[in-house]
């Protein structure tokens, strides 16, 4: 019956009266949900202690002393819109949950690539880089590239993650929940169809814009932004007043001469292509403009598409193929945005409109919220309430911690009921309806600035504090009881636990005076923490005359959330800092003598714990990983985004190099991770399963990383590389 229903809605234009229904189930859903609730290094390298002592004490038998809940969806929520939009966050979590309403400005450039000289058909795809689209479309022997601008503010729909991954295992669950209320697709979508079932994609999107009168030619939304190794977007109408084509070139470079032929110098390679021009006004300085479009029809599946250039043989001739891939690749890294590298730009053409974000993390779909905790309750050795367990028997802190700290990754959408994927689709045309309306209910509020701005506040800020307490758990015994010495690091720590706390710690007057001042029973910390936790959200309430809409009482639920739970250590580690320097330490730093500060290691240790845990239930796992040098300056730091994976020995297409896995031979020997069986092969280097049901259940392959085809991508994902361009191109 729920599959019927999805399947009317999907083919049936209809009201919004339906949408209008559900949505206002859904805004009662979310509120109920919220009332009842200098560079960086690898994490890895905070939680390799060198004291043995103090490794087997983390690794005691029972929970943690701090008390996180690991499958509460609202730090994945928080992370997933701080990530909107930008390479770094996506690539190392390309499952997507969000889909967010997008704006590009008017006079923004798009490209377009082709392997002929004709108009696109509608829906096709456009870059924002021209990198991009040369770089699928270059180096042919029939390569052309069209240059259109906006003429006015165009608005698009943008589904987060590796959403423009083919193969994989879980990119495009929302796309598809959106279009089938599965993962998998219509019935016998059981193979895959080379481009048949983007395609089919494309225009399925297109089709529910507009049957759902959501946008049209030169109205409303009129594209789908997507991302894999760069932005992209699947433009609906190519013939909308919104797009004007200013440039239409035939790119076909002439080939290199073939080496067994010195005649070849004079040959082209280039087909005789006369492109038509409008009328050259000799008045004007401006080259003159292509015709406005006129194609009408409807796409269809390319019987020959094209490859990217690091997967193709006969390359030898092409002058540019190489230096194609690599511009690609680094127009890429040009929109890392906030990483392991510091605060970047991600795809600034784009702007997210806040107010109307939608995510399957929201606490109204708790079939996808379930399925992630019951996973995780095994894999992560977490209690039925969520909390964690610590490593286990056969495990250590350090990986433990690890783990939990990348759980959002493995995060699909296999599991999402057919009535949640309905609820998301219609709550997602009434808000995208409402924002087409003159006066949409709209706080104004940056939501995605927000988020970013706490990532940017306190990733480093926290990484500072964990190095900072490693620090002293490798101090020698002898500094550790030495009063100046210990007195000399505590200043330093005290320094940066008070740096956090300067915004909503009032310290009490001399007449309040207690031991229990500084506890979590007081009231110092209940004030200090409320002014902590709803610092950004504070004026976001009814009391203040702010009323917001169904997507905004979730976005604010899951910022108090987040930043409550950074409070609640960093305040709780803040006032016990100033417990011990009032009464051990408030003195000048000429102390020699040996003192016995046993409880007070006791208590560092209890700190480090607290700060490690917040990290890993943040799971701000890019914000902790970067390369670890400055690259030089023919140089990226390399992570892997599909499809352009590194070309290392034995995997790459070029002279010297051994056949992809799965197209003529079987891979390097050695290269197989036994963490990662390897039941499916190919078809080519850095795929996994092309995407759909087969083998793995929908949508996904079996026993490996989503996204990968290989676990040695996965081992460089997390220890990133400054790379060349023989890297990547061979």
């Amino acid at each position: 019956m729920a599959a019927r229903r999805f399947s009317r809605l999907r083919l049936g234009a209809g009201s919004l009266s339906g949408s209008m229904l559900l949505c206002s189930i859904f805004m009662t859903l979310v509120a109920v949900a919220v009332a009842a609730t200098e560079q960086q290094r690898p994490l890895e390298d905070h939680l390799s202690g060198t004291v043995a002592d103090h490794e087997s004490e983390l690794v005691a038998e029972g929970s943690s002393t701090w008390k996180f809940n690991f499958s509460s969806s609202a730090p994945h929520y928080f992370a997933s819109v701080y990530g909107l939009l930008q390479q770094w966050p996506n690539t190392f979590f390309p499952n997507g949950h969000s889909i967010a309403p997008c704006e590009i400005a008017p006079f923004t450039k798009l490209y377009h690539g082709r392997l002929d000289a004709d108009e696109p058909p509608s829906p096709e795809w456009v870059a924002f880089d021209v990198e991009m689209a040369y770089g699928i479309m270059g180096s042919f022997r029939n390569s052309h590239l069209l240059t259109y601008q906006t003429t006015r503010p165009m608005k698009c729909i943008y589904f987060d993650g590796e959403s423009a991954t083919l193969m994989g295992s879980g990119q495009m669950d929302t796309q598809m929940l959106h279009l089938y209320g599965n993962v998998s697709g219509p019935p016998n979508g059981d193979r895959f169809r080379g481009l048949f079932d983007e395609y089919a994609r494309a225009t399925g999107l297109c089709d529910w814009i507009r049957e759902k009168k959501l946008g049209g030619s030169g109205w409303g939304f009129e594209g789908v932004v997507r991302m894999n190794a760069g932005f992209e977007m699947i433009v609906c109408d190519f013939s909308s007043p919104t797009l004007r084509l200013i440039s239409h070139l035939n790119v076909t470079a002439p080939l290199l001469p073939a080496e067994e032929d010195e005649q070849s110098t004079r040959e082209m390679g280039v087909d005789e292509v006369v492109m038509p021009l409008a009328k050259r006004d000799e008045g004007s300085s401006y080259y003159p403009l292509p015709p406005s479009q006129t194609r009408s029809d409807r796409v269809t599946n390319p019987t020959n598409p094209p490859m990217p250039p690091n997967w193709r043989r006969d390359r030898e001739r092409e002058p540019f193929l190489r230096s194609q891939g690599w511009g690609w690749f680094t127009s890429a890294t040009e929109h890392y945005g906030s990483s392991g590298l510091g605060p970047h730009v991600g795809e600034t053409r784009v702007k997210v409109l806040s107010c109307g974000i939608l995510s399957y993390y929201s606490p109204a779909f708790r079939s996808a919220e379930a399925a992630h905790a019951k996973i995780e309750q095994k894999s992560l050795n977490l209690t039925s309430d969520g909390f964690w367990k610590g490593p286990g028997a056969n495990g250590s802190k350090r990986e433990g911690l690890t783990h939990l700290t990348r759980r959002r990754r493995a995060h699909t959408l296999g599991d999402v009921s057919v009535e949640d994927a309905i609820t998301m689709r219609e709550a997602s045309e009434a808000a995208f309806y409402e924002l087409l309306s003159s006066s949409p209910n709209c706080s104004g509020l940056d939501w995605s600035g927000m988020t970013n701005e706490i990532v940017q506040r306190n990733s480093g800020y926290l990484d500072r504090l964990a190095q900072l307490l490693k620090k002293h758990e490798e101090l020698p015994v002898t500094i550790i009881k030495n009063q100046t010495a210990i007195q000399a690091w505590m200043k330093t720590f005290r320094d940066q636990t008070h740096a956090f706390l300067l915004p909503y710690l009032e310290y009490p007057s001399a007449s309040k005076q207690s031991e229990e001042k500084w506890s979590r029973s007081s009231e110092l910390f209940k004030a200090t923490y409320a002014r902590c936790r709803f610092h950004h959200t504070r004026l976001l309430d009814p009391d203040q005359g702010i009323f917001l809409g169904a997507q905004e009482k979730t976005l604010k639920w899951a910022v108090e959330e987040t930043y409550g739970g950074i409070c609640d250590v960093m305040v709780d580690i803040g006032l016990s800092v100033e417990s011990v320097w009032e009464s051990k330490f408030n003195s000048p730093l000429n102390d020699t003598r040996e003192v016995d500060n046993v409880g007070l290691s006791a208590e560092i240790t209890r700190w480090r714990e607290g700060v490690l845990e917040l990290m890993a239930w943040l799971g701000w796992a890019g914000e902790w990983v970067s390369c670890d040098k400055k690259c030089a300056w023919d140089e990226k730091c390399f992570i892997p985004m599909w499809p352009l994976m590194a070309r290392r020995e034995g995997w790459g297409g070029g002279p010297g190099h051994g056949p992809p896995p799965g197209v003529d031979g079987p891979p390097e020997k050695g290269r197989e991770d036994p963490q990662y069986p390897s039941p499916y092969r190919g078809p080519y280097p850095g795929f996994g399963r092309p995407y759909g049901p087969p083998g793995g259940g929908p949508g996904r392959g079996r026993g490996r990383p989503p996204g990968f085809g290989n676990g040695e991508d996965e081992k460089e994902l997390w220890a990133p590389v400054c790379a060349k361009i023989e890297y990547i191109m061979g």
